[in-house]
């Protein structure tokens, strides 16, 4: 009986083997160990600063896929129907999450009226405190790691990335 078990999550849980992570995927986690170093270790105080080593970071990284793209003669599969509302999506889901733990962290859970007769003031003011919370050295490399998220799905979501090795050896024409 628990073999039967063992093998059905076996099967289940084959795609998900570490081993069929896409180079894309692994270059996010470096990102992401990148950023938590910032987090606790702090070895770069101003919040500027930090924000221009996560754009070197993730241009270094970019040019990393690009290259191992073309020598692997990969070829963009195109977008699919679900792209467009799949990267919105994406974008306002962040958005949103920021907005709420810029709100947490800065007014004590206070959070605006939500209207949407008031959408784009809301947006405004929402804007600001998200500014005011990520400006804050500590909170920083948080702010940097939800956006490396956000940026990994999206390119995920418009086929430049993916999430498993099998699917990038899928799109490369060997």
């Amino acid at each position: 009986m628990f073999e039967s078990i063992k093998r059905k999550l076996d099967e289940q849980n084959k795609d998900n083997d570490p081993k069929n992570m896409s180079l894309d995927f692994k270059l996010m986690f470096a990102y992401h160990i990148v950023m938590m170093i910032l987090f606790g270790f702090r070895p770069i105080e101003n919040p500027i600063h930090q924000a221009y080593l996560a754009i070197a970071l993730i241009m270094a990284l970019i040019l990393a896929s690009l290259i191992h793209k073309l020598k692997s003669n990969w070829s963009w599969p195109g977008l699919s129907f679900i792209s467009i509302p799949s990267i919105t999506f994406n974008i306002v889901f962040t958005y949103i999450f920021l907005a709420f733990a810029s709100y947490a962290m800065t007014k004590g859970g206070n959070f605006p009226a939500i209207s949407l007769d008031n959408i784009e003031g809301l947006v405004i003011e929402s804007w600001g405190v998200i500014l005011q919370t990520a400006s804050n050295p500590i909170f920083t490399p948080w702010y940097l790691a939800g956006l490396g998220i956000a940026f990994m799905n999206s390119m995920v979501s418009l086929k430049l990335a993916t999430l498993k090795k099998s699917e990038f050896e899928a799109q490369c024409r060997n």
